[in-house]
């Protein structure tokens, strides 16, 4: 089977990188520019022009599936050009949360754009969303852009994918997280690390229909049990500040107010994080295939982290 992968950040160097290590199928890297470093990594690499839509009918010639990590007006291009192509299945840049539990308009997370082309034409391409909830990453030193494991747009934000824009600044020892009004009840969150995402989409290809979801997950737990986890990691406590719907949504009619951008990802982010959005208990890739053990959190932040004790 011939795989394209769009996109030539993080995320897409890990899941075309799976595929290599597979070694089940033929995999080919949708890039905007020349990329010499990824060819010396063995990958075909098919430069694009998503502004020339020929382009890419062109590169996804013979391609059977398309993993997407471009948004918005590009990735609306691409979805076009796979159904000139012929491509029979497309997922598309979420990697997120369950795209269900989202409202229909968010100021600064537009996805629905996306999901609503690949709705109008679902009878012509098998469209399927992969959730993995949070990556590990956001947590690394330096943050999400730092780490080198970003989808390449998501950190296109000012101020978003630095250390601390998600949760909790470890380096600072500082947290910030969204609470039930229940004080007795905890939300529960999904997290993956990105080495991971690679290797469940990479098994995924051998599933001869998808589903509309494909939920993959290296750990659940409580954000709670992240700040207690974080805790004994660096071996002393968080200063946490805990926010409620009211505050959430007061700090973003403020944040919009004054045009801090990337504030307003957070708290919307948040918000996200409050009704449920990236928790699902249902991982159905972990149940596909139950020999595949993705990596632990603790273990994961102990590698980076274990020396600040």
């Amino acid at each position: 089977m011939k795989v394209a992968v769009a996109g030539t950040a993080g995320l897409a160097r890990s899941i075309g990188t799976a595929i290599l290590e597979e070694r089940r199928h033929e995999v080919v890297i949708l890039s905007r520019y020349e990329r010499p470093d990824m060819v010396d990594q063995g990958f075909i690499v098919i430069r694009v022009d998503y502004q020339v839509p020929e382009s890419l009918v062109t590169a996804l010639s013979g391609v059977d599936t398309v993993i997407s990590t471009v948004s918005k007006e590009p990735q609306l291009i691409l979805i076009d050009a796979c159904i000139t192509a012929g491509v029979r299945r497309f997922a598309p840049a979420e990697f997120e949360g369950v795209p269900s539990a989202r409202p229909i308009i968010e100021p600064c997370r537009d996805r629905i754009t996306t999901l609503n082309r690949l709705r109008e034409v679902q009878g012509q391409i098998q469209p399927t969303v992969f959730s993995c909830g949070f990556f590990y990453e956001w947590f690394y030193p330096g943050g999400l852009i730092n780490s080198g494991a970003s989808m390449g747009t998501t950190c296109q934000v000012a101020g978003f994918g630095q250390a601390g824009s998600l949760l909790a600044d470890i380096d600072k020892g500082k947290a910030r997280i969204p609470v039930l009004d229940n004080a007795d009840t905890d939300i529960y969150i999904c997290l993956t690390a990105v080495e991971d995402v690679g290797r469940f989409v990479a098994r995924c290809l051998d599933i001869e229909d998808w589903p509309d979801q494909l939920r993959m997950c290296g750990e659940r737990l409580t954000l709670s049990e992240l700040v207690k986890t974080i805790e004994e990691i660096r071996g002393q406590a968080l200063d946490v500040t805990r926010l409620t719907i009211d505050d959430l949504n007061d700090k973003f009619m403020d944040a919009e107010e004054v045009q801090d951008s990337g504030e307003a990802f957070q708290l919307e982010v948040m918000m996200a994080v409050h009704r449920g959005e990236f928790d699902f208990p249902m991982a159905n890739v972990n149940k596909m295939f139950p020999k595949f053990k993705p990596i632990p959190l603790k273990s994961w932040l102990q590698d980076l982290w274990g020396e600040m004790k």
